[in-house]
């Protein structure tokens, strides 16, 4: 059985991790002289996934753990130019953010599962509908998941001023939580947090009141463990009411709150 379960690796200053998505022609040795080229480009295939998209051509998605002078861009148009490769698509994973694991799967240094955001979004709903002030509980929920997340990468990462934001950005994408823009200034804690494909309010359908708390939480979770200071994060816009994207503004919490 192929092993394709692949979250965060170890992070490592002296390389990169980028991943390739390949679309060839099934010929006899295509797919060897792919991971050949690879091999002499010092390419070292951490994963590689097959999808036969059709009896002609075939998709290899494959994850690379690159040395830092190597430039991945300069790389993928040297794959393109493989006489068996018609399409290639790159993207850069700068922290690390995959790792190889059997079981039981390894996110951000404990334990995680895989679940269907359905499954979740059916939690959030069940509090919504059944739970007193169970927005106020989604938040404290997500703000200790933001501590932990950001006490984990000060751990394995020098995590400053000019990486904060993208880590968590990062990492977002990673497990499929949504893409984020990030505008915080480390002076006054003030700003702002743009989601797209939010994966609670893609799931949870039509509302009349922001759903997304628990993002809010973790945000404001992540932000004050990394800044030392309380931060409070709330959701003022979200898609679940019909808006394009979710915001989040950021802002220093109010004296004598405690975050804890």
């Amino acid at each position: 059985m192929v092993k394709d379960l692949f979250m965060f690796a170890d992070f490592n200053e002296s390389s990169q991790i980028a991943w390739f998505k390949i679309i060839y022609s099934k010929e006899p040795g295509s797919l060897s002289l792919i991971t050949d080229f690879l091999e002499r480009e010092n390419a070292f295939i951490m994963f590689g996934h097959l999808d036969n998209i059709t009896q002609k051509t075939g998709e290899y998605s494959v994850f690379t753990e690159l040395k830092e002078n190597i430039d991945p861009e300069n790389l993928a148009k040297k794959i393109k130019d493989l006489e068996v490769v018609s399409e290639v698509e790159y993207g850069i994973s700068k922290y690390g953010m995959i790792h190889s694991v059997d079981f039981p799967l390894n996110v951000i240094g404990v334990r995680g599962v895989m679940a269907r955001a359905l499954t979740i979004v059916d939690i959030i709903k069940t509090l919504n509908e059944s739970v007193p002030h169970a927005e106020g509980l989604l938040t404290l929920s997500g703000l200790k998941g933001g501590i932990h997340a950001a006490k984990y990468f000060k751990s394995v990462m020098p995590l400053n001023n000019s990486n904060f934001a993208s880590v968590l950005a990062e990492l977002y994408r990673a497990v499929g939580w949504g893409i984020l823009e990030i505008e915080c200034d480390p002076e006054t804690y003030e700003g702002q947090i743009i989601v797209k494909d939010s994966f609670i309010a893609d799931v949870y359908g039509s509302s009349d009141q922001p759903v997304c708390a628990f993002m809010s939480g973790y945000f404001a979770g992540y932000l004050t463990e990394y800044f030392g200071k309380n931060i409070s994060v709330r959701e003022v816009s979200c898609k679940a009411t019909g808006k394009n994207v979710c915001e989040h503004l950021i802002s220093p919490a109010p004296s004598g709150a405690n975050q804890e």
